[in-house]
C-alpha cells in the first residue's frame, strides 16, 4: 500500500487538524473507507485542488464529506458540491505523526 503526506491548508478540519499539519495517508482501498474516515480527494470542479474532509455518509458508492469545523463558512464540502465518487479519493488519513 503506497503512502503519501498531505499538508493541511485552512481551518475547515479544526479542531482535529490545523493549518500546516502533516498527515500520513495511504492510497485508497475502497473497503477501507467508512463513515468517520478522513480522506484526501480531488475537488470535483477544481481538479488540481486536493481537499481533506471527513466522510459523514456513504450512499450508493458515493461519499458525503464535511469539514470538522462547525462554522458553516469555514469549509467547502459536500454542502457546496454534493456527494463525491470514491474514484476521486486519493487516499485515507491513517496518522498525524509528529515527525513527518
Amino acid at each position: 500500500m503506497a503512502r503519501f503526506i498531505a499538508v493541511v491548508s485552512g481551518d475547515s478540519m479544526w479542531p482535529t487538524y490545523s493549518e500546516g499539519d502533516r498527515l500520513l495517508c495511504a492510497e485508497l482501498l475502497e473497503s477501507a473507507v467508512s463513515v468517520g474516515s478522513v480522506v484526501v480527494f480531488k475537488h470535483p470542479f477544481k481538479t488540481s485542488l486536493h481537499l481533506v474532509k471527513r466522510v459523514t455518509s456513504i450512499e450508493g458508492a458515493k461519499l458525503f464529506v464535511e469539514g470538522d469545523n462547525t462554522d458553516p463558512t469555514s469549509s467547502e464540502d459536500s454542502h457546496n458540491f454534493g456527494k463525491i465518487p470514491t474514484s476521486s479519493v486519493l487516499g485515507i488519513v491513517i496518522d498525524k505523526p509528529n515527525d513527518v
